[in-house]
């Protein structure tokens, strides 16, 4: 499994038959297509972006991380069932 976290038509993504996860919500809204894919999948999360620049920062980035992870580990594991 390769996974990239790019504008899905940068290279070196794929460009036919590959699973698109979306996980931000403004991508989910903004890319209702993703050509090529096989299977476009949406995990839309807020942006911790809110938080640059404060006290907050690093541990709301952390937070958000973890949790896209937890709920992509889900995904993934149902993927071949």
């Amino acid at each position: 499994m390769e996974c990239f976290s790019k504008v899905y038509s940068a290279r070196p993504n794929p460009t036919a038959d590959y699973c698109a996860v979306m996980t931000c919500s403004q991508s989910d809204m903004n890319c209702p297509v993703v050509t090529g894919a096989s299977v476009r999948i949406a995990t839309p999360f807020d942006d911790p972006k809110a938080f640059d620049g404060t006290p907050e920062e690093a541990t709301k980035f952390d937070e958000r991380c973890q949790q896209i992870a937890r709920e992509l580990l889900v995904v993934f594991s149902k993927v071949g069932k």
